[in-house]
């Protein structure tokens, strides 16, 4: 295992389009702004790339940790083990460096299962809700651009701790890319929310409020903004917003690297570029 370095750049995007099928650009982006090619661990075979990771730092309240990003094997080379071996080392290199814990977002189903033998444990699930939208002339908020610095504050206020954060580039370049994508994003004195609108429907990859009326709030503003009618809201599973509604499914998991730690409640994770 090594760094990467820049004259890995061409095999990196190769690999990464083979893996996901993203444009140049963005593979440009993860590489240059939000993981950098410090933070991107490969093993290599007969000379060339084989298999690599982003190992993004993040913190999940007062412990710091890595968020595992665009992992991926060389489509010729999957099923030899390559990429258990690339994890273990990434973990070791994390724990020796005093970290606390890895993340990931697992790509499908399917591989929860491959995480789970790797040491993996699904704690981060999204209650999905489902919400009608009423109409409401006098719903108000802000629908400005909401700066790297002012969501980090907005979900500081008003998001349920424990939560996974970026920390400082990749914070600010998680925001670009939610933007690129074409996130929206409402305030209002009570709560935020970060939204894409499909067709009719506002999906909301993260809400957050001071309480049920104050999402309400949120959401009839966003009508009043987009006429859209309906919502699909991405919301923590024991999140005190709309309590006792919605579909709990998995979403991400974690790895212990020094031994496991106490978790002050049920910790949270969202908008993590996946």
């Amino acid at each position: 295992m090594r760094k990467a370095e820049e004259r890995d750049r061409a095999a990196l995007q190769a690999l990464w389009q083979q893996a996901f099928g993203d444009d140049a650009a963005f593979v440009d982006f993860v590489l240059d702004r939000f993981a950098g090619l410090e933070n991107i661990f490969l093993t290599e075979r007969a000379g060339e790339v084989a298999a690599f990771a982003c190992a993004v730092p993040v913190t999940l309240g007062r412990l710091r940790g890595i968020y595992l990003y665009g992992v991926n094997t060389r489509a010729d080379l999957r099923g030899q083990g390559i990429m258990r071996e690339l994890l273990g080392e990434i973990h070791a290199d994390a724990a020796a460096r005093g970290l606390d814990f890895a993340v990931l977002v697992p790509e499908g189903e399917k591989l929860f299962g491959f995480y789970e033998k790797l040491g993996y444990q699904t704690l981060f699930y999204h209650r999905i809700v489902e919400k009608e939208i009423r109409p409401n002339l006098w719903a108000q908020a802000e629908f400005d651009t909401l700066t790297a610095p002012r969501l980090a504050a907005a979900r500081e206020k008003f998001l349920e701790q424990p939560y996974i954060a970026f920390e400082g580039g990749a914070h600010a370049a998680m925001v670009q890319n939610l933007y690129t994508d074409g996130a929206t994003t409402v305030q209002t004195e009570e709560g935020y929310g970060v939204f894409f609108t499909e067709r009719e429907t506002l999906v909301f990859r993260e809400l957050a409020a001071s309480g049920n009326r104050a999402a309400t709030r949120i959401l009839e503003a966003a009508r009043q903004q987009t006429g859209c009618d309906k919502a699909r809201l991405e919301l923590p599973r024991y999140g005190e917003v709309f309590l006792g509604e919605g579909k709990i499914i998995p979403y991400g998991m974690l790895y212990w690297l020094r031994g496991e730690r106490k978790l002050d409640g049920e910790p949270n994770m969202s908008l993590m570029c996946d």
